[in-house]
């Protein structure tokens, strides 16, 4: 099934207006917005996606990505033209609250292994619950063939917010998958919940032996880090292969951490984070409690709060080479942070004053252009582009 949520085919735009500097433009006009740098065109791919989520680009097709939509729908985006294909074969999924369709990655030996990893939330006893599958995709006949689940994240419960749920494989082909709290607090502390924390899987969803609880009694064998709120950003640092991994506080006190294996990174015993109601610090400060780890980076004031993570490397925008981009939902705009090492520098923001609350960010492996998803009951995907390149 085909949506068409862009402009017909042979439209002379990519899909929508191409904005220059921060404004839409035609007949040769542009309007100049000092709020976006000089030399970076902002592209509409499409719009009209409903809570898009997740994205991943198919490797072998640099014109094809997929799209998660919140609601329940997995969608084959062509970036060229802007048409939209929906994707069949998925499970049944619960679009409850925060819950519905999240992320989506691929095998890492994609097209070889043409499997395409998929969380949602579904429901079972007692609720809800963050669920990791997959299905072999097939592009021909638009399908997940063979969807089988490969994991769930228990206990199933009644609260519909916070399922996490980022995923990302790392060199070998091990899978990584972030859970929420659930909004119960404390069960990002206890070891027998998969609550609160990150899950580590081989691609066939079983259980690696080197996980730091199999031996465990009173552990999950899934978990590999622990003490952690709702982790909606995930990416593997190219120039250290460590996996940054940042998560909501609460009333601020969003943070970016390293993980580790084994690792207590805190919620809610230690936190920046404060009580809704009264302001009261929430636990320890991180630097007062040896037992757990400290962010590498926090936002001590102000909501954030962070979704989507992508470290720069490509040929498209020199400048950017090595930086970390990071999507703001609170305060509507992309974030880009340079780097030294692992301290994480000042902020530059990019798509402010539209209004636009950012999803996810990805770099596209074919072009090194930055793709965002934004949050909204009618959204769009947008990619940034220098100028030079825009299509006109």
């Amino acid at each position: 099934m085909m949506r068409l949520i862009g402009p017909a085919p042979g439209a002379l735009m990519v899909a929508g207006c191409l904005m220059v500097l921060g404004g839409c433009f035609s007949d040769g006009d542009s309007v100049d917005d000092p709020g976006e740098p000089v030399g970076v065109a902002i592209e509409e791919v499409v719009d009209g996606l409903e809570h898009p989520w997740g994205l991943a680009f198919l490797p072998d097709n640099p014109e094809l990505a997929l799209v998660t939509e919140r609601p329940g729908r997995l969608s084959l985006v062509n970036l060229d033209n802007g048409t939209v294909d929906e994707i069949s074969g998925l499970p049944d999924i619960a679009a409850v609250g925060q819950g519905g369709l999240l992320d989506v990655v691929l095998h890492p030996d994609y097209p070889n292994h043409p499997w395409v990893y998929l969380t949602y939330s579904a429901e079972g006893p007692g609720g809800y619950a963050t669920h990791v599958g997959r299905g072999q995709l097939d592009v021909e006949s638009l399908r997940l063939q063979g969807f089988e689940e490969l994991h769930v994240a228990t206990p199933f419960t009644s609260n519909s917010g916070h399922f996490g749920s980022r995923m990302i494989f790392d060199a070998d082909w091990r899978l990584y998958v972030t859970v929420g709290d659930r909004r119960q607090r404390d069960s990002a502390q206890d070891l027998t919940s998969h609550h609160g924390k990150t899950l580590r899987l081989e691609a066939d969803g079983s259980i690696p032996d080197d996980n730091p609880f199999v031996d465990d009694p009173d552990a999950e064998d899934a978990i590999y880090s622990y003490g952690h709120r709702n982790a909606q950003g995930m990416a593997v640092n190219p120039a250290t292969t460590e996996i940054w991994q940042h998560e909501h506080g609460q009333m601020a006190g969003d943070e970016i951490n390293i993980l580790q294996e084994g690792g207590n990174f805190g919620w809610p015993i230690a936190t920046y984070g404060r009580e809704y109601n009264s302001g009261e610090p929430i636990g320890d400060l991180p630097p007062d409690n040896p037992d757990t780890t400290d962010p590498i980076h926090y936002w001590e004031d102000d909501a954030f709060p962070p979704s989507g993570m992508a470290f720069y490397v490509g040929d498209a925008f020199p400048d950017w080479q090595g930086s970390l981009f990071i999507g703001a939902l609170g305060r509507e705009y992309l974030a880009r942070f340079a780097l030294n090492g692992n301290v994480v520098g000042e902020e530059e923001r990019l798509l402010e004053n539209r209004g636009w609350r950012i999803r996810d960010v990805r770099v596209s492996p074919h072009d090194s252009y930055v793709y965002v998803l934004v949050d909204a009951p009618t959204a769009p995907l947008v990619r940034l582009v220098p100028a030079e390149d825009s299509a006109e």
